[in-house]
């Protein structure tokens, strides 16, 4: 692509790049692997954001961001009113600092819902769970495990992070999808040599109930990308239950997002 390099450093845990395109804008990058553009950064966010805190009646629902730094997650999860509290926990400073200067599509930080909190997720959910907290909806947006998310993909994290839900909690989590001639491969398990968070939950099934949607974003790798749900008890988020309308999301998409295509269906099991 013909970009032109707006911001580049390397700060306590990675190589933070802001890039520049003239018809697609601009694009955020950590250790070379794209987290955002501002093309089309609103079809991610507002699906890990709007399907699982609309797939349910809510009311005085607290949410737990791990990581989205470019602010984009905590912007969608603000625009519910039954949202009471978010909490948000990124480990780079740095990052946040950015993507407000140069990319503008975060959230309200200054909203008086909001805490956010510059730590380690791994150590963060540690002391969470030891404490006995427990959220209504975790969103996790994470880079590849190829950084300073290497601490989560782990299957401490998972057994930890698995006890800040209660029985109708939900943990969203995602990855995006290559398709080769005989299968498909998460970009996690490429990039990091190692298993995803979704392939240790299934295994271990820490987390028993799995759903599963998707949706296209054409500037991840693949552009085809999963998103799973987690949670102590099978609940489905099938049905939306708000006429709630994005730029992407809505109703029929919400629904139309669980329709997988038959060679996902295939793989997955």
């Amino acid at each position: 692509m013909d970009v032109e390099v707006l911001f580049r450093e390397k700060s306590d845990f990675q190589t933070i790049e802001v890039l520049s395109h003239d018809r697609f804008g601009r694009l955020l990058s950590l250790d070379g692997y794209i987290q955002a553009c501002q093309a089309d950064e609103f079809i991610y966010h507002e699906m890990a954001v709007h399907v699982p805190l609309l797939g349910q009646q809510r009311s005085d629902s607290s949410v737990l961001i791990v990581g989205g730094g470019d602010g984009g997650i905590l912007r969608e999860v603000l625009k519910h009113d039954f949202v009471k509290s978010v909490t948000m926990v990124e480990i780079d400073k740095k990052v946040i600092e950015v993507s407000n200067r140069f990319l503008g599509i975060q959230g309200n930080y200054e909203d008086p819902r909001v805490s956010l909190v510059i730590q380690d997720a791994s150590e963060f959910v540690l002391k969470e769970k030891n404490n006995g907290v427990l959220y209504d909806v975790i969103i996790l947006d994470l880079t590849e495990p190829i950084g300073p998310s290497a601490s989560v993909f782990t299957l401490d994290f998972v057994k930890n992070i698995s006890k800040l839900i209660g029985a109708s909690g939900v943990i969203v989590d995602s990855d995006s999808i290559f398709l080769a001639q005989s299968d498909g491969f998460f970009l996690q398990e490429e990039s990091g040599d190692g298993e995803n968070l979704f392939s240790v939950i299934r295994k271990t099934k820490i987390l028993p109930a799995i759903e599963i949607f998707r949706t296209d974003v054409p500037f991840f790798p693949g552009a085809d990308f999963m998103f799973f749900l987690y949670g102590l008890k099978q609940i489905s988020y099938k049905k939306p239950t708000s006429e709630y309308l994005g730029k992407h999301y809505s109703p029929a998409i919400h629904e139309a997002a669980f329709v997988l295509p038959a060679w996902q269906r295939k793989w997955l099991g």
